[in-house]
């Protein structure tokens, strides 16, 4: 969802696709400004992600290094956070219902999930490593966490969540409030119901919010 100022349009975007290996990624991202030059970088960026994620079949973290060095070659001057998720599975796992998710996180907002049982966990992590465009010898981790089949994934921007007067905190508690009272919703509803909430029209930044959830793997998807 675009500012409601054409002037604040900027950064944002979201990417999903398979690698070689057949693992699932994800991607959120946010180039830092609100302008042509930003839509622009995000764009490059977009691009080369997806590239060198394609190519190398790596994880999130190598993923984001790459990125960096990239960046650092190709001269693109911006700063930029973003989060990558994998989403990998042994037959065991599979057999089990179960998925790990492995992130990695640069500078970016923290992922939430939705357990199966309804358990809401924001997976943040104080340490976060560096905005992609400072420091491309910077070194990257990952984290992992495993999830049931009817979990739920949301990685969103900050436009979703961040408001004038307040801290990230209370930023986040405000979003799992109205997970929690969405409980039970499609993603469609899901989606257009956290808008609804904590936007309301009122949006002065870009959104991007992209949520999944784990289908049982004996029956086709369904949203």
């Amino acid at each position: 969802m675009p500012a409601t100022q054409s002037a604040k349009v900027g950064g944002d975007w979201y990417d999903a696709f398979l690698q070689p290996s057949g693992m699932t990624m994800l991607v959120i991202g946010d180039v830092v400004g609100h302008d042509i030059e930003a839509a622009a970088a995000m764009g490059q960026l977009r691009g080369l992600l997806r590239g060198i994620a394609a190519y190398s079949d790596a994880g999130p973290a190598e993923v984001l290094r790459g990125l960096d060095r990239a960046m650092d070659v190709l001269q693109v001057s911006t700063l930029a956070t973003a989060s990558v998720a994998r989403f990998e599975q042994t037959p065991e796992e599979r057999r089990d219902g179960l998925t790990r998710m492995v992130w990695s996180n640069a500078g970016h907002l923290p992922p939430v999930v939705v357990h199966e049982d309804g358990r809401i966990a924001v997976l943040s992590d104080r340490r976060s490593n560096l905005l992609l465009g400072v420091d491309p010898s910077t070194t990257r981790t990952e984290r992992s966490v495993v999830l049931g089949r009817g979990s739920t994934i949301l990685l969103f921007t900050d436009g979703l969540v961040e408001r004038r007067a307040s801290n990230l905190d209370d930023d986040l508690v405000r979003l799992q409030d109205a997970v929690a009272d969405l409980a039970g919703a499609t993603l469609d509803e899901l989606c257009d119901g956290l808008v609804g909430r904590l936007v309301d029209g009122r949006n002065d930044d870009d959104i991007a919010l992209v949520a999944v959830r784990l289908h049982p793997q004996d029956t086709p998807p369904t949203t």
